[in-house]
């Protein structure tokens, strides 16, 4: 019976598909293992303590809280502690204790010096008598000090209480714990692990649910924890009250970011004739969503509600390359309109030039007209001493090559025209067309700005594209379902 229910948990935990993904398997990064105690969380474990605490001494909040303690400690005093140190990284752990011991004398406020001296006793020595009196020591003075610090004595403490069978007080010194550090994960699930065997199942399971909003984890972890064995039902409650929560956020969260995705594609429908559609990594977020939705798993509707924070920037991201295309496109078009002015411009100016050939032309025309009708009306009236006919001759050539020339200058004049007309009116027509599509490109980069402030804000994401499924204001619902819709948006069809 039980084994059937930590099967049925483990379903509502993760999926067997991502089970053989593995993704989810606790591994001692090192970011995780630089932080400590409080960065392990879940995957803290008794058996590495000292280990540990002898990162936690390298941490740089410890390092200035150390600072502050042996600041008024001569140099010998400062050695001295120095010493022990080296000698407890060194795993000298006989030389470590009598070094902290006798840097005790020389400040007894010093609650790391305590703290090292109860990790000792408790691990080296096996004296939990000891152990116990240095890590009340370290609580003492290390409360106005360091709440961290307090809070990891404390839980050192309750372990001792614990083993010396005393659990009602080893519960009370994890809840304190977990009371000074909120975002001590460790303190909370030692809380629920002593309240389940103190047979408070209630106390046992909200203090569990504190613990797994700050690390999803602890589900794995409290599943195989022989501590919860004997509330199988109620940890599986909690299990699927987290998962149900998590689902209704990830289905909410998706069906806002579906409304702009709606909206983004007319958007992309207009774009993809002037630039390149860059939508592999929405298309592939969208696609993870959908297979995450359909398992219907706890930690698939994390991971999926992490991909729909994610949903934000990347579309952000398209749009802005998108927007970038085009301003691309706007001056490539602003280019060619420039080019067509300034062919224009040259083509205009040099109308008159190209067509100087028919002003010389019908001058020479006129210019052998006149002398022809001179001659004409010339020769009749030469020797005859006639000059009223020869004035005339001379009359006729002017006023022939003048006609000739006039009519010459003012068919020179229609043809510029009408050429220089018909040059700028093919030019306006060659601008209007670029300049409907820059205009049109103007738009569109209005529109996809426009779309980005006023969506931006109403995709379920705060204005930092910041969704935490583990605040502190979390609380599981109950009675939440999933169930299967399909969405078409364009680009990609997703069903959820």
């Amino acid at each position: 019976m039980v084994a059937a229910q930590i099967a049925s948990a483990n379903e509502i935990i993760s999926s067997q598909e991502r089970i053989e993904e593995g993704i989810d398997k606790v591994a001692y990064g090192i970011g995780m293992v630089a932080e400590g105690m409080s960065g392990l969380k879940a995957a803290f474990e008794w058996g590495i303590s000292e280990v540990v605490w002898q990162i936690e001494q390298n941490k740089a909040v410890l390092k200035d809280i150390l600072g502050v303690l042996i600041a008024p400690l001569d140099t010998q005093a400062k050695e001295l502690r120095r010493r022990a140190e080296d000698a407890y990284a060194n795993g000298w752990f006989k030389e470590a204790l009598e070094d902290f011991l006798e840097s005790e004398k020389k400040n007894k406020y010093d609650f790391l010096v305590h703290i090292s001296i109860g990790m000792i006793y408790l691990f080296q020595k096996i004296d939990k008598g000891n152990a116990l009196e240095y890590f009340d020591k370290a609580i003492k003075y290390g409360t106005p000090k360091s709440k961290y610090y307090t809070s990891f004595a404390l839980l050192h403490k309750a372990l001792i209480k614990r083993d010396f069978g005393l659990m009602e007080e080893a519960e009370a010194c994890a809840r304190q714990a977990g009371e000074l550090s909120p975002n001590f994960s460790e303190a909370f699930y030692h809380c629920a692990q002593y309240n389940a065997l103190l047979n408070r199942p209630d106390k046992a399971m909200q203090m569990l649910t504190k613990a797994i909003m700050l690390d999803a984890n602890y589900c794995n972890k409290a599943n195989v924890d022989l501590a919860f064995s004997q509330f199988q039902s109620q940890l599986t409650g909690v299990f699927e009250d987290f998962r149900n929560t998590e689902g209704s956020k990830a289905r909410n969260k998706l069906a806002m970011v579906t409304k702009r995705i709606e909206k983004l594609n007319g958007l992309l429908d207009e774009s993809k004739g002037f630039c390149r559609i860059e939508d592999m990594e929405l298309s592939k977020c969208l696609a993870r969503i959908t297979e995450l939705m359909k398992r219907n798993s706890y930690r698939d509707y994390l991971e999926a509600n992490t991909i729909i924070e994610k949903l934000s920037t990347v579309i952000d991201d398209l749009c802005s390359n998108i927007i970038k295309q085009l301003k691309q496109e706007v001056q490539l078009h602003e280019s060619e309109i420039y080019k067509i002015k300034n062919n224009r411009n040259l083509e205009v100016n040099n109308v008159d030039d190209k067509f100087k050939w028919i002003m010389w032309l019908g001058i020479v025309i006129s210019v052998f007209l006149g002398l022809r009708g001179c001659w004409v009306l010339g020769t009749g009236t030469v020797g005859t001493g006639k000059e009223g006919p020869l004035l005339g001759a001379l009359w006729a050539l002017i006023w022939m090559a003048g006609c000739g020339i006039a009519i010459t200058a003012g068919l020179y004049k229609l043809v510029t025209f009408l050429t220089k007309s018909s040059t700028k009116n093919e030019a306006a027509s060659q601008i209007n067309q670029v300049r409907s599509i820059a205009d049109h490109l103007y738009d569109l980069i209005k529109r996809l700005k426009k779309y980005n402030d006023e969506d931006n804000g109403n995709t379920g994401l705060d204005k930092n594209n910041n969704y935490s499924t583990h605040s502190n204001n979390y609380s599981p619902s109950k009675n939440e379902s999933s169930s299967g819709k399909k969405i078409s948006m364009g680009y990609i069809n997703i069903r959820y």
